[in-house]
């Protein structure tokens, strides 16, 4: 698809990570491959987009790779394990980006902009119960669109989060941990009700499908004759 998008267009300029996926379980109700298609979309993919793309953009020092996380980044609730955690991991990810490009690549010019948006009412979150309305509103998809364009117009790096009470929440490791744990414990009602779009919907013929064509890609034919 990579090569595909290059021939068609040249090489892109600007990269927006958005893809996500939630599960909506448990960590004990959520197979291996539940677990693993979560980090595939939420946090491998950020790495295979910009080992595609960034190349061309740190060759000419000009260009931006948006990294879409989450506030979950910065606080787990029960039902939301696995994605709070690839989307921290997004978030790491986002910050030894920045780090290697001001020191590894010589492309100081290529911009960076991480994204920590809260609840958003899409398809995927589908029977998300927010327990905060006051303090942490659901917002609308064209909101987060709109600020996140705004951002890669300026040119700038940057962060974006939204709504403004998701500053807040960076401040969380600082707390004592027995806040920590009541603040996750409390929220255990978000995800009672979930059902969400699901973007697959049998993982296990996902990866075996995945796996068939890996092998069939792999494999080699040699001529006996």
């Amino acid at each position: 698809m990579a090569q595909e998008i290059r021939a068609r267009v040249g090489d892109p300029t600007v990269l927006i990570n958005n893809a996500g996926v939630v599960s909506g379980r448990t960590l004990l109700d959520s197979s291996e491959r539940d677990i693993r298609f979560t980090f595939d979309v939420n946090t491998f993919a950020h790495y295979w987009m910009v080992r595609e793309f960034l190349p061309a953009m740190c060759r000419a020092n000009h260009g931006m790779v948006v990294t879409v996380a989450s506030v979950a980044a910065w606080v787990t609730v029960p039902s939301m394990v696995d994605y709070a955690a690839s989307k921290a991991a997004a978030h790491a990810f986002h910050e030894g980006l920045v780090a290697e490009l001001a020191t590894k690549y010589g492309a100081r010019k290529v911009r960076a902009v991480l994204v920590n948006q809260g609840f958003t009412k899409t398809a995927l979150f589908t029977g998300y119960h927010n327990d905060s309305p006051f303090l942490m509103p659901a917002l609308e998809p064209e909101t987060v669109a709109e600020a996140i364009v705004k951002q890669v117009l300026s040119g700038r790096s940057g962060q974006v989060i939204c709504p403004a009470m998701g500053n807040t929440l960076a401040s969380l490791a600082a707390m004592p941990p027995w806040y920590q744990t009541r603040l996750r414990v409390k929220n255990v009602t978000i995800m009672e009700k979930f059902a969400g779009r699901k973007v697959v919907q049998d993982v296990d013929k996902f990866y075996e499908d995945k796996e068939i064509k890996e092998a069939e890609a792999s494999t080699v034919l040699v001529d006996r004759a």
